[in-house]
């Protein structure tokens, strides 16, 4: 029937044969005859039209008795669709289904075309089964399972017992027996091993052979350690084993005569591991009394002639080999007629070699590298298999590899489309051409953990787009909480651009670039183009970037002789980053999240491209930055914990007491109930780096927190602490002299985007250092009050460089501890408020004394001191608290956060440190304490109780304030007294408290008043773990 010629490489036709010898109705150009055929009128001859050949070719000729009789009142000429074998089921699939796609796009009724092409697909494949069940190997009344083991888990004699096993295992799991099949990779090394024979007889066959003898009794090792005392099954296979080896070397000569190995050689070779490791799990399931065999898939699996040779690059098999199904199907039929025919009801176990077939014409050949997952499938198709089961050595196929980004895991679904774009992109745990089989008979592919088989691993089953997906692969395959199911990359790519201002607008230019890449055998990965044919960039792999590059020269050697503009250039060292997920689809803000990401991490993009079907972002960055990227995309989309690297300077008091709280921070798990506690479950801090003014330490992967030795008084001692690391190794923890640039350039690695350095001292040579760290997009976070308050200059510039650069500056902690205030201010203003006055009891040592002599009348302001350095609340140098310096900084600090550029010398402030003391006397010490005590005794004592006794002598209490009024630009600090119900009046102890006046929302009788313990280096470290977890908040988002 003319009505079913369709222009596809593959055409089948059943039905009653014409008896003439000739064919009617062939393609243009294509002549042929056929062998008659003697047929009664319910019979059909088959055949295959392939019209890249002028023939046409008979494959094969079936009696189908009754299979395709007529139906009732049906002409016998007719061709029954059902009856089409798989390629012509395929091309009517298409040509219905397109069809039935127009008549819905009409109609506008789209639901219609995807129910007519499952209908069809549906149909479609009953005549496959029909021709399988037929097959001797269906008579076991169960679908068989075919597994498939990868040359990780068949690497020693114990790995080939415990795959054995697993087999034994899986096959008797559910109440019936369940035929099984396996297809084996070589012994893990082996194939390499076997290229480097042929590779090394081009310059010495002696070493060659003692390679090639090396990798002989490599795999007898294996076998006799596994079966052991059992000759009369090992026997057999060490003697094909050795005759293998014979063969080849029987070569290597011709290989250094010919100063080459052809590939059609290599292949041969390098496919013996297989062979070798089919014959070593088949007899290992012999010596456990199973019944099994093994199958050369050279003598079984055909593909065409035009098979490329050569093995290929690993993990990147681009171009898919075709199976010859029915020639595949029927020399199985007859293996399995020749070694079971006469098997009885059990199934016996059938273990195939992965990786290499043979041509029609009988050259041995290969799947190329990496080929294994797809015998499995092609295997799984014609066995007729309900599952595939990949084994690998991890949990499935994991979001991210985990050798780039430890906090990658596996993901539980995907659909065959995710699982192609994964595999094509660089994925290694599955094999790009692999899931074509499965597809074609929706066969579930399984990647499981040899290891660890209980884990349910990955399950991809399904299509993506809406057309094509399934009924019975369910809605749950889609998170819209998770868009992106994995990040991939491919590592080793070079760009190929073609430039020119001349190009604008010319047609044809991207047309004559591909062709001549194509005519080159070169294989574009990524294309990136702009509105205009101005600019042209492809990705090409490495190895062939000189090759793409030449080709692009000599097709446009005209325009580049005349036009010196017209350029043709390369850049190697590059990888792609893809993001892969069918809910990216129709999602706004995808892209934004990846790019943002990588913007954070400080990664380059050099070139971007997405695909139409919207589950692929892939972008083109400079492979040194790699890792980097992966992980800051990974973390983009919440697909792993975000890590945090935190280096601390200053481990005194306050330094200590944070790493007591990042370590209960660490032990603890967040209560998944409390909405607060849940945003930071996903938050790794790790800290890196210690140090004080004399040592430090450098932890590569972050230090134990659990094992820090702090004492409340002193703080962090980094010898001790070092000493307390159990087992550790000198590389990875490092302790050394104190040295900020070298500690820089240790938190600036590339493994970890985000970076954060706090600074718990009161050192002005590190807050030199801000601009530094932030310009290399190192956080800073600042609990020193120098930073903020000190040379107006350089606090200019440390504020641009942190809107500029990728770091970010936050020192909200440095004004009230843990109170918002600098959080509070900046909310009135970005609302467009105006702040007018800012007033605060800002020391917390001030704060407690006067507080205490008003509660305590009759106390004096030295023994209320005293208390306050008793209770630690006092600056370690409690003069900066005397002379009001520690107030005037945090209310110089408020001002700049209002736009008042200011320096401290404009700050009037009235000091109440003894006038017999200088100011620059240090009360850090025991005895300029006892000396600083000594002198308020002397001189203040008396002069406090008078001041306090004019103040209650007006109903009003006594502080220690700082005022910020912004209207007429001026910041003082001093004493003064305060009605009894005023808020400064009602504090207790040791709060901070802050009145905001604004224009708009807060005026001068009601002002924004905060409230709250401000002083001591508890509650301050606690500011400063705040400052923390809202700095990881915004780097996540």
């Amino acid at each position: 029937s003319r009505r079913f010629w369709h222009k596809t490489w593959h055409l089948t036709f059943v039905g009653p044969c014409c008896g003439r010898g000739t064919c009617q109705g062939l393609p243009q150009g294509s002549k042929s005859t056929m062998t008659a055929f003697q047929m009664q009128p319910a019979q059909s001859a088959r055949f295959v039209v392939q019209p890249a050949a002028p023939e046409v070719v008979l494959a094969r000729s079936t009696a189908l008795a009754g299979a395709v009789a007529p139906q009732p009142g049906a002409s016998q000429s007719s061709l029954p669709v059902a009856a089409l074998s798989a390629a012509g089921a395929a091309a009517a699939t298409t040509a219905v289904s397109r069809r039935a796609a127009r008549q819905a796009a009409k109609s506008g009724k789209k639901r219609a075309s995807r129910v007519a092409l499952r209908s069809v697909v549906a149909e479609t494949p009953v005549a496959e089964h029909t021709a399988v069940d037929e097959k001797a190997w269906r008579k076991y009344g169960a679908d068989w399972e075919v597994h498939k083991f990868g040359g990780a888990s068949l690497e020693t004699a114990e790995l080939y017992k415990t795959c054995g096993d697993l087999l034994r295992s899986e096959s008797t799991r559910s109440s019936g027996a369940i035929p099984t099949s396996a297809i084996v990779s070589a012994a893990g090394g082996m194939t390499d091993a076997l290229v480097s024979v042929v590779n090394t007889s081009v310059r010495d066959t002696k070493e060659a052979a003692e390679k090639m003898e090396a990798a002989c009794q490599r795999q007898i090792g294996i076998l006799k350690e596994l079966i052991p005392d059992k000759p009369e099954l090992t026997d057999p296979v060490i003697a094909n084993i050795k005759s293998d080896a014979e063969g080849v070397l029987a070569m290597l000569t011709a290989v250094q005569l010919m100063r080459s190995a052809p590939p059609q050689m290599l292949e041969l070779v390098a496919g013996l591991g297989e062979v070798w490791s089919a014959q070593t799990l088949s007899a290992y399931l012999l010596s456990q009394g199973e019944l099994a065999g093994w199958v050369d898939a050279r003598d079984i699996l055909i593909v065409p002639d035009s098979s490329s040779g050569g093995l290929g690059e690993k993990g990147q098999a681009l171009d898919t080999i075709q199976p010859m199904w029915s020639e595949t199907q029927a020399r199985l039929q007859d293996w399995w007629q020749k070694n079971f025919g006469s098997a009885g009801t059990t199934a016996p176990f059938v273990i195939i070699t992965g990786f290499v077939c043979s041509t029609i014409s009988g050259r041995p050949t290969t799947l190329k590298r990496s080929g294994s997952d797809y015998s499995a499938t092609i295997f799984a198709k014609v066995l007729g298999a309900s599952s595939v089961t990949m084994w690998k050595n991890v949990n499935g196929v994991y979001t991210a590899d985990p050798r780039r980004v430890p906090s990658a895991f596996p993901i539980s679904k995907l659909t065959f489309d995710e699982a192609m774009e994964l595999a094509y992109f660089g994925g290694q745990v599955l094999h790009p051409s692999a899931m074509i089989p499965c597809i074609d008979n929706r066969i579930p592919v399984l990647v499981r953990n040899v290891f660890n088989p209980p884990h349910p691993g990955t399950r991809v089953y399904g299509r993506g787009d809406d057309w094509l997906r399934w009924d019975d692969q369910g809605d749950d395959d889609i998170d819209v909480n998770f868009p992106v199911k994995a990040i991939t990359s491919i590592e080793k790519i070079a760009l190929v651009t073609l430039a020119g201002a001349s190009f604008l607008g010319t047609h044809g230019v991207a047309k004559r670039m591909m062709e001549a890449l194509s005519n080159s055998s070169v294989n574009v990965i990524l294309t990136s183009q702009g509105s205009s044919e101005h600019s042209i960039t492809v990705a090409v792999d490495e190895s062939q970037a000189q090759l793409a590059a030449d080709s692009v020269k000599e097709a446009f050697a005209i325009e580049l002789a005349k036009d010196s503009e017209i350029r043709v250039t390369s850049k190697e060292k590059c990888s792609i980053l893809a993001c892969i997920g069918e809910g990216m689809k129709a999602v706004p803000g995808i892209s934004g999240r990846f790019f943002n990401a990588l913007g954070k991490a400080k990664v380059n993009v050099i070139a971007i491209a997405q695909g139409s079907s919207e589950r692929n972002i892939s972008a083109v960055v400079p492979r040194e930055d790699l890792s980097r990227a992966l992980r800051a995309a990974h973390a983009g989309f919440t697909l792993s914990d975000m890590t945090v690297a935190v280096g601390i300077i200053g481990c005194g008091k306050l330094g200590g007491q944070l790493m007591k709280q990042l370590a209960a921070f660490d032990a603890k798990e967040p209560d998944e109930n409390v909405p607060a506690t849940a945003e930071v479950k996903r938050l790794h801090i790790e800290v890196r780096a210690v140090s004080n003014e004399k040592r430090m330490l450098l932890a590569e992967h972050g230090m134990p927190l659990d094992k820090v030795v702090c004492d409340d008084a002193v703080g962090v001692d980094l010898d001790a602490y070092h000493g307390a690391i159990p087992d550790k190794d000198d590389e990875e923890f490092k302790l050394m002299d104190s040295n900020l640039t070298a500690l820089e350039d240790f938190m600036d690695t590339k493994r970890i985007p985000h970076k954060v350095l706090i600074d718990c001292t009161s050192s002005e040579k590190v807050a030199d250092l801000y601009e530094s760290w932030l310009k290399r997009g190192i956080n800073v976070i600042s609990a020193n009050k120098l930073a903020g308050a000190g040379d107006l200059e350089r606090y200019l510039k440390t504020m641009q460089a942190a809107r500029k650069e990728q770091g970010q500056w936050c020192y909200d902690s440095t004004v009230g501890a843990q109170l918002p205030v600098i959080p509070m201010l900046k909310d009135i203003l970005q609302t467009g408020d105006r702040v007018t006055r800012v007033d605060g009891i800002f020391s917390g040592t001030l704060g407690y004394a006067f507080d205490k002599l008003s509660r305590e009348p009759g106390t004096k302001f030295s023994e209320a001191l005293q208390d306050a350095h008793d209770r630690k609340l006092t600056e370690p140098n409690a003069c900066i608290d005397l002379t009001g310096g520690d107030t005037a900084r945090k209310a110089l600090i408020v001002a700049r956060e209002l736009g008042m550029e200011l320096k401290l010398e404009d700050v009037k402030y009235e000091s109440v440190l003894p006038k017999s003391l200088p100011e620059s006397h240090d009360a850090s010490t025991d005895e300029g304490w006892e000396t600083l005590l000594s002198a308020v005794r002397s001189d203040l004592d008396e002069t406090i109780a008078a001041k306090m006794e004019e103040a209650n002598a007006k109903g009003e209490k006594l502080r220690y304030i700082g005022e910020v009024d912004t209207k007429a630009g001026t910041v003082s600090v001093g004493l003064r007294s305060f009605p009894s119900d005023h808020p400064f009046s009602i504090v207790r102890e040791s709060e901070t408290v802050v009145a905001i006046a604004s224009e708009r929302c807060y005026s001068g009788n009601t002002p924004l008043v905060l409230r709250g313990p401000g002083a001591g280096s508890l509650v301050r470290a606690s500011g400063v773990f705040a400052d923390l977890l809202r700095l990881s908040r915004r780097l996540s988002s």
